[in-house]
Protein backbone atom coordinates (compact mmCIF):
# COMPACT_ATOMS: atom_id res chain seq x y z
CA UNK A 1 0.00 0.00 0.00
CA UNK A 2 0.71 3.66 -0.56
CA UNK A 3 0.13 6.93 1.03
CA UNK A 4 -1.74 9.77 -0.52
CA UNK A 5 1.79 12.20 -2.41
CA UNK A 6 3.98 14.11 0.03
CA UNK A 7 2.09 17.33 -0.90
CA UNK A 8 -1.61 16.70 -0.83
CA UNK A 9 -0.58 14.54 2.99
CA UNK A 10 0.85 17.82 3.50
CA UNK A 11 -2.61 20.02 2.72
CA UNK A 12 -4.76 17.87 4.68
CA UNK A 13 -2.53 17.97 7.50
CA UNK A 14 -2.99 21.81 7.07
CA UNK A 15 -6.72 21.94 6.99
CA UNK A 16 -6.90 19.40 9.84
CA UNK A 17 -4.50 21.57 12.06
CA UNK A 18 -6.75 24.58 11.10
CA UNK A 19 -10.21 23.10 10.73
CA UNK A 20 -10.61 25.45 7.80
CA UNK A 21 -13.22 22.96 6.08
CA UNK A 22 -16.52 21.81 6.92
CA UNK A 23 -17.56 18.67 5.56
CA UNK A 24 -21.07 18.60 3.42
CA UNK A 25 -24.14 17.64 5.34
CA UNK A 26 -26.99 15.36 3.36
CA UNK A 27 -29.56 15.41 5.96
CA UNK A 28 -30.34 17.73 9.02
CA UNK A 29 -28.23 17.18 11.46
CA UNK A 30 -31.32 16.62 13.93
CA UNK A 31 -30.93 13.41 12.01
CA UNK A 32 -27.29 12.83 12.85
CA UNK A 33 -25.09 11.94 15.95
CA UNK A 34 -24.02 15.57 16.31
CA UNK A 35 -26.27 16.99 18.20
CA UNK A 36 -24.60 14.00 20.79
CA UNK A 37 -21.24 15.22 20.28
CA UNK A 38 -21.86 18.69 20.43
CA UNK A 39 -22.50 17.61 24.23
CA UNK A 40 -19.56 16.09 25.29
CA UNK A 41 -17.38 19.18 23.50
CA UNK A 42 -16.99 21.28 26.98
CA UNK A 43 -15.34 18.59 29.07
CA UNK A 44 -13.45 17.10 25.41
CA UNK A 45 -12.24 20.47 25.38
CA UNK A 46 -11.06 20.78 28.43
CA UNK A 47 -9.25 17.79 27.64
CA UNK A 48 -7.76 19.71 25.01
CA UNK A 49 -6.89 22.34 26.96
CA UNK A 50 -5.19 19.72 29.17
CA UNK A 51 -3.22 18.49 26.96
CA UNK A 52 -2.04 21.72 25.25
CA UNK A 53 0.80 21.99 22.59
CA UNK A 54 4.61 20.99 23.55
CA UNK A 55 5.74 18.83 26.25
CA UNK A 56 3.86 19.84 29.00
CA UNK A 57 0.76 17.34 28.88
CA UNK A 58 2.13 15.29 31.50
CA UNK A 59 2.80 18.14 34.31
CA UNK A 60 -0.52 19.17 33.73
CA UNK A 61 -1.98 16.14 34.08
CA UNK A 62 0.25 15.25 37.17
CA UNK A 63 -0.46 18.44 39.04
CA UNK A 64 -4.28 17.93 38.34
CA UNK A 65 -4.32 14.63 39.66
CA UNK A 66 -2.47 15.94 42.73
CA UNK A 67 -5.16 18.81 43.27
CA UNK A 68 -8.18 16.52 42.96
CA UNK A 69 -6.79 14.34 46.03
CA UNK A 70 -6.65 16.90 48.26
CA UNK A 71 -9.74 17.09 50.97
CA UNK A 72 -9.74 20.89 51.02
CA UNK A 73 -11.61 22.05 47.94
CA UNK A 74 -10.29 25.67 47.77
CA UNK A 75 -6.75 26.56 47.97
CA UNK A 76 -4.54 29.16 48.01
CA UNK A 77 -1.71 29.44 45.89
CA UNK A 78 0.41 28.29 49.06
CA UNK A 79 -1.17 25.47 49.67
CA UNK A 80 -1.27 24.32 46.07
CA UNK A 81 2.68 24.89 45.97
CA UNK A 82 2.63 22.86 49.35
CA UNK A 83 0.74 19.96 47.62
CA UNK A 84 2.80 19.95 44.55
CA UNK A 85 6.24 19.78 46.75
CA UNK A 86 7.98 17.79 43.80
CA UNK A 87 7.92 21.20 41.74
CA UNK A 88 9.66 24.44 42.31
CA UNK A 89 7.19 26.53 43.35
CA UNK A 90 6.86 29.66 40.74
CA UNK A 91 6.88 26.57 38.01
CA UNK A 92 3.61 25.74 39.97
CA UNK A 93 2.17 29.11 39.60
CA UNK A 94 2.63 29.21 36.02
CA UNK A 95 1.43 25.27 35.70
CA UNK A 96 -1.71 26.67 37.99
CA UNK A 97 -2.02 29.70 35.30
CA UNK A 98 -1.99 27.55 32.58
CA UNK A 99 -4.81 25.27 34.08
CA UNK A 100 -7.27 28.61 35.09
CA UNK A 101 -6.54 29.70 31.42
CA UNK A 102 -7.80 25.70 30.24
CA UNK A 103 -10.39 26.02 32.36
CA UNK A 104 -9.99 23.14 34.63
CA UNK A 105 -9.28 25.70 37.45
CA UNK A 106 -12.02 28.29 38.39
CA UNK A 107 -10.12 31.26 40.22
CA UNK A 108 -12.19 32.96 43.16
CA UNK A 109 -10.80 36.62 43.29
CA UNK A 110 -12.39 37.48 46.62
CA UNK A 111 -10.83 34.79 49.03
CA UNK A 112 -7.83 34.23 46.28
CA UNK A 113 -8.15 30.82 46.16
CA UNK A 114 -8.70 27.98 43.63
CA UNK A 115 -10.51 25.34 42.72
CA UNK A 116 -11.74 22.48 40.69
CA UNK A 117 -14.94 22.33 38.65
CA UNK A 118 -17.01 19.35 38.33
CA UNK A 119 -16.10 18.77 35.23
CA UNK A 120 -12.40 19.32 36.26
CA UNK A 121 -12.81 16.33 38.66
CA UNK A 122 -14.27 14.46 36.17
CA UNK A 123 -11.01 15.02 33.88
CA UNK A 124 -8.42 14.07 36.66
CA UNK A 125 -10.23 10.86 37.50
CA UNK A 126 -10.50 9.75 33.97
CA UNK A 127 -6.56 10.96 32.96
CA UNK A 128 -6.33 8.62 36.16
CA UNK A 129 -7.94 5.47 35.07
CA UNK A 130 -6.36 5.97 31.87
CA UNK A 131 -2.71 5.84 33.08
CA UNK A 132 -1.84 2.67 31.44
CA UNK A 133 0.74 1.88 28.50
CA UNK A 134 -2.73 0.83 26.06
CA UNK A 135 -5.64 -0.45 25.79
CA UNK A 136 -5.31 -4.67 26.75
CA UNK A 137 -7.52 -6.07 24.40
CA UNK A 138 -8.77 -8.73 26.87
CA UNK A 139 -10.54 -6.36 28.83
CA UNK A 140 -12.03 -4.31 26.03
CA UNK A 141 -15.69 -5.29 26.99
CA UNK A 142 -15.07 -4.40 30.54
CA UNK A 143 -13.92 -0.67 29.33
CA UNK A 144 -16.60 -0.64 27.12
CA UNK A 145 -19.27 -1.75 30.25
CA UNK A 146 -17.47 1.08 32.24
CA UNK A 147 -17.67 3.89 29.81
CA UNK A 148 -21.75 2.65 30.00
CA UNK A 149 -21.66 2.86 33.88
CA UNK A 150 -19.88 6.84 33.57
CA UNK A 151 -22.46 7.39 30.66
CA UNK A 152 -25.31 6.49 33.21
CA UNK A 153 -23.90 8.40 36.33
CA UNK A 154 -23.54 11.64 33.95
CA UNK A 155 -27.02 11.30 32.52
CA UNK A 156 -26.35 11.22 29.21
CA UNK A 157 -28.90 10.12 26.57
CA UNK A 158 -29.87 6.63 26.62
CA UNK A 159 -28.13 6.54 23.36
CA UNK A 160 -25.16 7.23 24.33
CA UNK A 161 -24.94 3.64 26.04
CA UNK A 162 -27.00 1.74 23.83
CA UNK A 163 -24.42 2.77 21.07
CA UNK A 164 -21.69 1.64 23.25
CA UNK A 165 -23.36 -1.71 23.60
CA UNK A 166 -23.39 -2.21 20.24
CA UNK A 167 -19.83 -1.86 20.19
CA UNK A 168 -19.44 -4.77 22.35
CA UNK A 169 -21.45 -6.57 19.79
CA UNK A 170 -19.06 -5.90 17.36
CA UNK A 171 -16.49 -7.09 19.68
CA UNK A 172 -17.61 -10.52 19.84
CA UNK A 173 -18.78 -10.83 16.08
CA UNK A 174 -14.55 -9.89 15.25
CA UNK A 175 -13.88 -12.75 17.67
CA UNK A 176 -16.06 -14.99 15.45
CA UNK A 177 -14.58 -14.10 12.62
CA UNK A 178 -11.13 -14.14 13.85
CA UNK A 179 -11.55 -18.16 15.32
CA UNK A 180 -12.67 -18.60 11.80
CA UNK A 181 -9.75 -17.56 9.79
CA UNK A 182 -7.58 -19.38 12.59
CA UNK A 183 -9.33 -22.40 11.63
CA UNK A 184 -8.84 -22.19 8.20
CA UNK A 185 -4.94 -21.67 8.64
CA UNK A 186 -4.46 -23.99 11.07
CA UNK A 187 -2.41 -22.23 13.38
CA UNK A 188 -2.76 -23.83 16.60
CA UNK A 189 -0.93 -21.79 19.15
CA UNK A 190 -2.60 -18.76 18.16
CA UNK A 191 -6.30 -20.17 17.61
CA UNK A 192 -5.81 -21.10 21.41
CA UNK A 193 -5.47 -17.79 22.10
CA UNK A 194 -7.80 -16.21 20.30
CA UNK A 195 -10.48 -19.03 21.97
CA UNK A 196 -9.04 -17.71 25.61
CA UNK A 197 -9.57 -14.43 24.69
CA UNK A 198 -13.46 -15.47 23.00
CA UNK A 199 -14.33 -17.11 26.15
CA UNK A 200 -13.33 -14.28 28.55
CA UNK A 201 -14.95 -11.60 25.81
CA UNK A 202 -18.56 -14.34 26.28
CA UNK A 203 -18.44 -13.97 29.94
CA UNK A 204 -17.43 -10.24 30.25
CA UNK A 205 -20.78 -9.77 27.82
CA UNK A 206 -22.85 -11.96 30.27
CA UNK A 207 -21.70 -9.30 32.66
CA UNK A 208 -22.59 -6.68 31.08
CA UNK A 209 -26.20 -7.51 30.30
CA UNK A 210 -26.80 -8.26 33.80
CA UNK A 211 -25.32 -4.93 35.16
CA UNK A 212 -27.17 -2.96 32.48
CA UNK A 213 -30.67 -4.68 32.58
CA UNK A 214 -32.56 -1.36 33.87
CA UNK A 215 -30.65 0.75 31.10
CA UNK A 216 -32.06 -1.93 28.43
CA UNK A 217 -35.44 -2.30 29.72
CA UNK A 218 -35.87 1.41 28.59
CA UNK A 219 -36.11 0.08 25.26
CA UNK A 220 -38.18 -2.84 25.12
CA UNK A 221 -40.62 -1.25 23.12
CA UNK A 222 -38.01 -0.60 20.62
CA UNK A 223 -37.90 -2.86 18.12
CA UNK A 224 -34.48 -2.06 16.32
CA UNK A 225 -32.99 -2.76 19.82
CA UNK A 226 -34.78 -5.96 20.76
CA UNK A 227 -33.05 -7.16 17.08
CA UNK A 228 -29.69 -6.30 18.61
CA UNK A 229 -30.40 -7.59 21.48
CA UNK A 230 -31.36 -10.85 19.97
CA UNK A 231 -28.15 -10.48 17.70
CA UNK A 232 -25.98 -10.01 21.32
CA UNK A 233 -27.28 -13.03 22.96
CA UNK A 234 -26.54 -15.16 19.60
CA UNK A 235 -23.38 -13.70 19.30
CA UNK A 236 -22.78 -14.85 23.32
CA UNK A 237 -24.13 -18.70 22.42
CA UNK A 238 -22.19 -18.83 19.07
CA UNK A 239 -18.99 -17.55 20.04
CA UNK A 240 -18.82 -19.61 23.28
CA UNK A 241 -19.85 -22.66 21.16
CA UNK A 242 -17.46 -21.92 18.84
CA UNK A 243 -14.64 -21.45 21.49
CA UNK A 244 -15.41 -24.79 23.03
CA UNK A 245 -15.48 -26.35 19.53
CA UNK A 246 -12.41 -24.80 19.43
CA UNK A 247 -10.63 -25.99 22.46
CA UNK A 248 -12.13 -29.53 21.95
CA UNK A 249 -10.11 -29.54 18.59
CA UNK A 250 -6.74 -28.81 19.69
CA UNK A 251 -7.29 -31.58 22.54
CA UNK A 252 -8.12 -34.35 19.77
CA UNK A 253 -5.36 -33.39 17.38
CA UNK A 254 -2.86 -33.19 20.11
CA UNK A 255 -4.13 -36.51 21.35
CA UNK A 256 -3.97 -38.01 17.48
CA UNK A 257 -0.58 -36.28 17.26
CA UNK A 258 1.04 -38.33 20.18
CA UNK A 259 -1.04 -41.28 19.99
CA UNK A 260 -1.64 -41.76 16.14
CA UNK A 261 -0.16 -39.88 13.24
CA UNK A 262 3.26 -39.88 15.01
CA UNK A 263 2.91 -43.09 16.32
CA UNK A 264 5.66 -42.71 19.00
CA UNK A 265 6.28 -45.70 21.63
CA UNK A 266 8.35 -46.22 24.84
CA UNK A 267 10.97 -46.84 22.40
CA UNK A 268 11.46 -43.77 20.45
CA UNK A 269 10.96 -41.70 23.97
CA UNK A 270 13.97 -43.75 25.47
CA UNK A 271 16.02 -42.75 22.64
CA UNK A 272 14.64 -39.25 22.61
CA UNK A 273 15.82 -38.90 26.48
CA UNK A 274 19.25 -40.43 25.98
CA UNK A 275 20.18 -38.28 22.89
CA UNK A 276 18.93 -34.69 24.14
CA UNK A 277 21.34 -33.06 26.82
CA UNK A 278 20.19 -32.83 30.31
CA UNK A 279 19.22 -28.63 29.26
CA UNK A 280 17.04 -29.49 26.54
CA UNK A 281 14.76 -32.16 28.85
CA UNK A 282 14.68 -29.60 31.11
CA UNK A 283 12.72 -27.16 28.85
CA UNK A 284 10.32 -29.70 27.71
CA UNK A 285 8.70 -30.99 31.04
CA UNK A 286 9.27 -27.60 33.07
CA UNK A 287 6.09 -26.12 32.99
CA UNK A 288 4.30 -29.29 32.88
CA UNK A 289 5.69 -32.39 34.64
CA UNK A 290 5.64 -32.10 38.42
CA UNK A 291 8.20 -32.48 40.79
CA UNK A 292 8.83 -36.04 41.10
CA UNK A 293 8.29 -37.73 44.80
CA UNK A 294 11.30 -39.37 46.21
CA UNK A 295 13.45 -39.44 49.51
CA UNK A 296 17.06 -38.34 49.67
CA UNK A 297 20.09 -40.84 50.18
CA UNK A 298 20.44 -41.79 53.96
CA UNK A 299 23.80 -41.56 56.22
CA UNK A 300 23.22 -45.13 57.35
CA UNK A 301 26.25 -44.44 60.14
CA UNK A 302 24.75 -41.22 61.38
CA UNK A 303 21.30 -43.31 61.18
CA UNK A 304 22.50 -45.51 63.68
CA UNK A 305 24.08 -43.05 65.94
CA UNK A 306 20.71 -41.08 66.12
CA UNK A 307 18.90 -44.77 66.87
CA UNK A 308 21.79 -45.35 69.84
CA UNK A 309 20.97 -41.94 71.49
CA UNK A 310 17.83 -42.55 71.11
CA UNK A 311 17.37 -46.28 72.97
CA UNK A 312 20.28 -45.03 75.44
CA UNK A 313 17.96 -41.72 77.21
CA UNK A 314 16.81 -42.23 80.19
CA UNK A 315 12.90 -43.05 80.48
CA UNK A 316 11.45 -40.76 82.75
CA UNK A 317 9.04 -41.78 84.97
CA UNK A 318 6.22 -40.43 86.87
CA UNK A 319 6.93 -38.73 90.11
CA UNK A 320 5.48 -40.04 92.98
CA UNK A 321 2.21 -38.63 95.09
CA UNK A 322 3.55 -36.62 97.81
CA UNK A 323 3.69 -38.04 101.43
CA UNK A 324 0.13 -37.53 103.18
CA UNK A 325 0.17 -34.53 105.66
CA UNK A 326 -2.19 -33.94 108.66
CA UNK A 327 -4.07 -31.18 108.50
CA UNK A 328 -4.81 -28.54 111.24
CA UNK A 329 -8.55 -28.30 112.04
CA UNK A 330 -9.62 -26.30 114.09
CA UNK A 331 -13.00 -26.24 115.78
CA UNK A 332 -15.64 -23.20 114.46
CA UNK A 333 -16.11 -19.93 116.95
CA UNK A 334 -19.05 -19.53 119.11
CA UNK A 335 -21.77 -19.27 116.70
CA UNK A 336 -23.46 -17.59 119.66
CA UNK A 337 -20.90 -14.53 119.20
CA UNK A 338 -21.99 -11.53 117.14
CA UNK A 339 -19.17 -9.46 115.96
CA UNK A 340 -21.54 -6.28 116.05
CA UNK A 341 -21.86 -7.04 119.53
CA UNK A 342 -18.58 -7.17 120.42
CA UNK A 343 -17.64 -4.14 118.55
CA UNK A 344 -20.70 -2.11 120.17
CA UNK A 345 -18.71 -3.40 123.79
CA UNK A 346 -15.74 -2.36 122.75
CA UNK A 347 -16.57 1.22 121.83
CA UNK A 348 -18.25 2.22 124.66
CA UNK A 349 -15.12 1.01 126.59
CA UNK A 350 -13.28 3.18 124.66
CA UNK A 351 -15.65 6.45 125.42
CA UNK A 352 -15.42 5.50 128.85
CA UNK A 353 -12.55 7.27 129.87
CA UNK A 354 -13.52 10.45 127.14
CA UNK A 355 -13.82 11.30 123.77
CA UNK A 356 -12.29 9.36 121.34
CA UNK A 357 -10.83 8.31 117.64
CA UNK A 358 -12.13 5.39 116.18
CA UNK A 359 -8.69 3.89 114.93
CA UNK A 360 -7.59 4.00 117.75
CA UNK A 361 -9.94 0.56 118.98
CA UNK A 362 -9.62 -0.25 115.17
CA UNK A 363 -5.89 -0.07 114.46
CA UNK A 364 -4.60 -3.34 116.17
CA UNK A 365 -2.74 -6.27 115.20
CA UNK A 366 -2.27 -6.68 111.33
CA UNK A 367 -4.25 -5.40 108.15
CA UNK A 368 -6.45 -8.10 108.21
CA UNK A 369 -7.29 -7.57 112.17
CA UNK A 370 -8.26 -3.86 111.47
CA UNK A 371 -10.18 -4.08 108.22
CA UNK A 372 -12.45 -6.83 110.02
CA UNK A 373 -12.77 -4.22 112.35
CA UNK A 374 -13.79 -1.31 110.77
CA UNK A 375 -16.44 -3.87 109.11
CA UNK A 376 -18.14 -5.00 112.49
CA UNK A 377 -18.18 -0.96 113.28
CA UNK A 378 -19.81 -0.19 110.29
CA UNK A 379 -22.03 -3.23 111.20
CA UNK A 380 -23.02 -1.88 115.19
CA UNK A 381 -22.99 1.19 113.96
CA UNK A 382 -26.15 0.58 111.09
CA UNK A 383 -27.84 -2.22 113.00
CA UNK A 384 -27.53 -0.13 117.13
CA UNK A 385 -27.26 3.31 115.45
CA UNK A 386 -29.71 6.65 114.35
CA UNK A 387 -30.43 4.14 111.45
CA UNK A 388 -31.13 0.94 113.88
CA UNK A 389 -32.80 0.44 116.70
CA UNK A 390 -30.68 3.50 118.68
CA UNK A 391 -29.56 1.55 121.88
CA UNK A 392 -25.81 1.72 120.53
CA UNK A 393 -25.05 4.75 123.34
CA UNK A 394 -22.04 6.25 121.14
CA UNK A 395 -21.60 9.01 118.33
CA UNK A 396 -19.81 8.38 115.78
CA UNK A 397 -18.82 11.88 113.81
CA UNK A 398 -17.16 11.71 110.29
CA UNK A 399 -14.19 14.50 110.36
CA UNK A 400 -12.31 15.93 107.26
CA UNK A 401 -9.10 15.04 106.55
CA UNK A 402 -6.95 11.61 107.10
CA UNK A 403 -4.68 10.34 109.81
CA UNK A 404 -1.45 9.09 109.33
CA UNK A 405 -0.64 5.66 111.15
CA UNK A 406 1.88 4.14 109.85
CA UNK A 407 1.59 1.13 111.93
CA UNK A 408 0.73 -2.42 112.00
CA UNK A 409 0.53 -2.67 108.37
CA UNK A 410 -2.05 0.88 108.13
CA UNK A 411 -0.60 3.71 106.24
CA UNK A 412 -3.51 6.46 106.77
CA UNK A 413 -7.05 6.53 108.05
CA UNK A 414 -10.20 9.17 108.28
CA UNK A 415 -10.47 10.66 110.77
CA UNK A 416 -14.17 9.23 112.79
CA UNK A 417 -14.65 10.73 116.18
CA UNK A 418 -15.99 8.53 118.65
CA UNK A 419 -18.52 10.34 121.96
CA UNK A 420 -20.44 9.25 124.55
CA UNK A 421 -24.46 9.83 124.56
CA UNK A 422 -24.89 9.56 128.38
CA UNK A 423 -28.92 10.18 128.37
CA UNK A 424 -29.25 7.13 125.68
CA UNK A 425 -26.76 4.35 127.38
CA UNK A 426 -28.80 1.52 128.21
CA UNK A 427 -29.33 0.38 132.14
Amino acid sequence: MEGPPEDLAKDQQDERLTDSWVPVMLVSEDLTPLPHAERALPIIGMFSGLMGRGNLARYRVAVLRELAILPRSRLSIRAIQDAVAWMEQSSVTRMVQDLRAAGLLIYDSRGGTYQLGAEARVVAAICGALTSSGVDYARIIKILAATMRLADAMSAPAKVAYATFLSAVAVLEFDYDELTRLLDDHSDQSLLEAARMAESHVEDMRSLLEEQADMFARFQEDAQFLEHDQRAHHMIASLGRRADEVVVLLSRRASMRLHGDLRVDRQDLRNMVVQCDIETLASLVRDTAPVPVFLPAQDAVAAFSALDEYLGRERRRPLQPPQPVELDLQSPGDPEIDPADIAVRRLRELVSAGDAMLHDWVVCGTWSDAACRVIDAVEAWSRYGPAGDMTIGIELNALHGVRRIADREVGWMSLTAVRRQTEHLPT
